[in-house]
Parts: structure tokens; sequence; C-alpha cells
């Protein structure tokens, strides 16, 4: 055991035989032990690792205990140790670093470089569809030399032409007409008579009054001419106007 003794000076011993506390020495290092024990006019011992090689680096407790009143001169034993006190860890830093570690994940895209090991081959491409050629004159003139004279010739190739389309221009339909007045007589159904119209040619009959419409073939001729239009079977007619009304006007189509 290696005992060091704090000396005081005579003027600042004190003549006082009151007793004052004992200070806390715990966690103190060398330096800061010895300006405290000079300051308290207190003598002391130290004990454990490294208080025979006075290596000691921090005081580890202290005899009596702090807050002890003891008096002035008095020899107080010191417990050392020659390892540097812990790092003091708080809360929060303990509970930060037994979190788990979140894995980062970035939103921006991540671009892979593949390279493959099958050779690329090159595909021949052909146009579709008709190419008609196009002779354009070219912008760049090509120098000919003639002798001693230049000449400027222009050169042509030859560019595809797209297929033009043009749109068929349909003409309407024209429909011709006749208005005049229908009679009827017994004959086939689905069959009329007219002056004016081939045969074989379907009709179309519309009552001006009822607006009712018969289709019917034109495979008889018509003694009468002028106002009297058709004559039509004796059905058909009965579908435009009753029969007793003997004429009835009408329009015809075809």
């Amino acid at each position: 055991m290696a005992a060091t003794v704090a000396t005081p000076t005579p003027a600042q011993a004190t003549t006082s035989h009151a007793y004052e506390p004992m200070p806390n020495f715990v966690g103190m290092g060398r330096t800061s032990v010895y300006a405290e024990m000079f300051s308290a006019q207190l003598y002391f011992k130290t004990t454990g690792v490294g208080a025979n090689t006075s290596q000691w680096v921090r005081v580890v407790s202290e005899i009596p205990a702090a807050g002890t009143m003891i008096h002035p001169l008095s020899t107080v034993i010191l417990q050392v140790s020659s390892t540097p006190a812990p790092i003091a860890v708080t809360v929060a830093a303990a509970r930060h670093a037994a979190a788990p570690v979140r894995p980062v994940t970035s939103t921006k895209p991540v671009t892979k470089h593949v390279i493959s090991s099958k050779p690329v081959t090159k595909k021949h491409v052909t146009a579709k569809g008709p190419v008609t050629k196009k002779h354009v004159i070219s912008t760049k003139p090509v120098v000919k030399r003639k002798g001693t004279v230049t000449v400027l010739a222009v050169t042509r190739k030859n560019v595809a032409k797209p297929t033009s389309t043009k749109k068929k221009i349909t003409h309407p339909q024209v429909v011709d007409f006749r208005v005049g007045v229908a009679t009827w007589y017994s004959y086939f159904p689905g069959q009329c008579a007219s002056w004016y119209l081939p045969q074989g040619t379907r009709i179309n009959v519309e009552s001006l009054i009822t607006h009712r419409v018969v289709s019917c073939v034109v495979t008889d001729r018509q003694a009468a001419k002028g106002n009297r239009v058709v004559d039509l079977s004796e059905a058909q007619f009965a579908e435009l106007a009753p029969l007793g009304v003997g004429v009835v006007p009408v329009r015809v189509t075809w």
C-alpha cells in the first residue's frame, strides 16, 4: 500500500477544531484529488490496482464515505483503479443501438445492364405494298469536267412515291315519280298496269290522302293515258282506299 500525503502549508492550516464534511472523491482523477485534498487540508492513502506504482487514474471508493464529518488534517483512504471510467450510455442511445436496422429502399429506378450471350442477328425488313418511282431533282450539283470547260450537271434519284388514294364521287340516286290518279280492276294481286313504264318495273304507289304505300310489278298495259298513272289490282287498291270511291290520288315512284 502506498500512501500519498498532501501537506497543507502553515499559512493555509486551520487552527479551528471544527469538523468538516468529507468531500466526494469518487470518479476523480489524480490531479483533481491532489487539488481537492490540498483545499480541504486532508491527508490520504491509496489502495487498489495501481496504488503501489502511482499509475492509478480514478477513485473507485473512499473511507469514510462522502459527507461524513471529519476533522481537518485527518487521513482518509481512497480505493483507486488503473482503468478509466466506463462511458455512460443514455437510455435514448441504448434504444437507438438496440433498434433493428431497416433497409433503405430507394425510389429511383435501378437500371440493370444485362449482357446477353446470344449472338445478335440482323433482320431484313421488306417494305409492303407497291413502290412507285419518282424523279426528284437533287439540290447538290455534281461537277463534271469536259475538256477545259466545267459543266454543272444535275443528278436525279429515285424516291418512293406514296400511292395516292382518290375519293370516288358518288352521285345521288335519281328517283323518278309521277303524280296522278289510280284506278282498279280485277287482276292478279301484286301486279299492275301502266302505259308509260316497261313491263317488269317494280313501282311504289302512295296514297296522297292516307299516305299508305303498296308495291307491285308492271305486267299489263293501260288503255287510258293522261292523268291515270296506274291501274291496281282489286286487293291492292283496297289497301289505299275503299273500292267504292273508284279512283284515288297517288304518287308513283320507281
